[in-house]
């Protein structure tokens, strides 16, 4: 049972850190940064740079004092992308551009493709929330694949659910904007 959901976390009302949108000059520090941190990321410096410029809501780096203490980053998927996934046929290490939505387009899905949040980097999360809260992200559902036993605990902690599709170690996250909208539909 979760803990939290993830569309209910505030962030706090002082927070300690700041919470930004990844730039394309931000990708080497980010890079150096997650390498040691994300296991088996193979994922190239040049990719991450074209994923960025492609859609720049899909990094945000969590920074306190001008030091990177974290990172959440997304793929922001379209249609061709979020079929994929669901077919077990995206390559999360390498996606291809065709499978993401631009900066200008609504998703149609967010699948996590990592974070580092330790400590006070927690916040950020918060703050990526509310983010995703705005009219264009409320309705989109999220995916995971969690790698490490702390972000399999993370995904389950808000609200996350197994994919029963065949699609080993895949988790959902439906909105709660579309929990009630099926509620609605049920009544």
């Amino acid at each position: 049972v979760a803990k939290h959901e993830f569309d209910l976390l505030h962030p706090p009302k002082k927070s300690r850190i700041e919470v930004r949108q990844a730039t394309v000059n931000d990708v080497k520090l980010a890079y150096e940064f997650s390498k040691d941190k994300i296991p088996n990321s193979t994922t190239d410096i040049s990719l991450v740079k074209k994923i960025i410029s492609h859609n720049s809501d899909n990094i945000f780096l969590f920074l306190h004092n001008d030091s990177l203490v974290g990172l959440y980053a997304m793929l922001m998927l379209s249609p061709i992308g979020l079929e994929r996934l669901l077919l077990g046929e995206l390559d999360s290490k390498k996606p291809d551009l065709i499978c993401l939505s631009k900066t200008e387009e609504v998703p149609a899905a967010i699948y996590v493709w990592s974070y580092i949040a330790p400590g006070l980097a927690a916040d950020g999360i918060r703050q990526v929330c509310q983010f995703l809260l705005q009219p264009k992200y409320r309705n989109i559902n999220f995916f995971a694949r969690p790698v490490t036993e702390a972000g399999m605990k993370i995904t389950l902690n808000l609200g996350y659910q197994p994919v029963l599709n065949g699609n080993d170690g895949l988790y959902r996250y439906v909105r709660l904007a579309n929990r009630e909208l099926n509620l609605q539909h049920a009544a």
